[in-house]
């Protein structure tokens, strides 16, 4: 296999194997039959090479890949299968959150989904969840984008909701969260990738928020400021990441606080 540079592209020449020789040998007009007698003159067209073009493969691979990420997507995000609904509607979205690689806790103290990461083992809620609701979710790292979220927001009683490190929840996912602000206090968004600064600011209208973890946004820049105005248009929100940044700005004050400072405090106090 050689690398050549041809018209300012390079490609990679590999040698022909013998079902390709052949099938050149037939573009030559030259029969098996004949190729077996002249033996001379398949050698030489096996001497021939594959010019293949580098940037083709990589765009193939691309374009795999992509293809590859949508289908995923795609299948964690179909809708509600009619089946999963004959007990329900929150046990059928919580079927549906489960086939997503979510977790899932009812009203009965039962979780339901993959107990451990890795874990082939799925726990499907059945006949004993009859009758409770689902308080809490654990999507994290899940591929749930705004289509599967729209199933989620029919869940009224949901508390406490974990989407940390869903690539794919985005300022319209954000948004659709008023539909359960009578319910939700708990929420982490940390890690989001496509969440910018406009879908945190909508977590206003999330009167009974208590809790929230929005650390680690990428596209949020002025993640300190939205929180603190968050903290103030919420009556019991605490938002982690000011008291984080609180922590750390308190450690650094320690650790630059010398001896030195030490003994002219003392020499002030006297």
């Amino acid at each position: 296999m050689n690398l050549m540079m041809q018209q300012g592209r390079l490609f990679v020449q590999r040698t022909l194997c013998k079902t390709c020789a052949m099938q050149m040998a037939r573009r030559c007009l030259v029969t098996p039959q004949t190729a077996k007698v002249l033996p001379w003159r398949l050698n030489n067209i096996q001497r021939g090479y594959h010019n293949i073009r580098l940037e083709t493969i990589s765009e193939v691979w691309q374009q795999f890949k992509k293809e590859f990420k949508y289908l995923k997507r795609a299948s964690a995000n179909r809708p509600l299968d009619p089946k999963d609904l004959n007990l329900g509607l929150e046990i059928g979205t919580a079927v549906f959150l489960i086939k997503a690689n979510a977790r899932v806790h009812f009203s009965n103290g039962r979780w339901y989904g993959r107990q451990q990461k890795g874990e082939r083992k799925v726990r499907l809620p059945a006949e004993e969840a009859v009758g409770y609701t689902v308080n809490a979710i654990d999507a994290s790292g899940t591929l749930i984008d705004q289509n599967g979220f729209r199933d989620v927001m029919k869940l009224t009683g949901v508390k406490y909701l974990n989407i940390e490190g869903c690539p794919h929840i985005d300022d319209t996912c954000l948004a659709h969260l008023v539909h359960i602000r009578d319910s939700l206090t708990h929420l982490n968004i940390n890690k989001c990738p496509s969440v910018t600064e406009n879908g945190v600011a909508t977590l206003h209208k999330l009167r009974k928020l208590e809790r929230l973890n929005m650390s680690d946004l990428p596209k949020v820049r002025y993640s300190k400021l939205i929180a603190s105005m968050l903290e103030d248009a919420v009556p019991r929100l605490r938002v982690n990441i000011i008291s984080n940044l609180v922590d750390t700005e308190e450690n650094r004050a320690k650790e630059n606080f010398t001896e030195e400072d030490l003994g002219q405090t003392r020499t002030e106090s006297v």
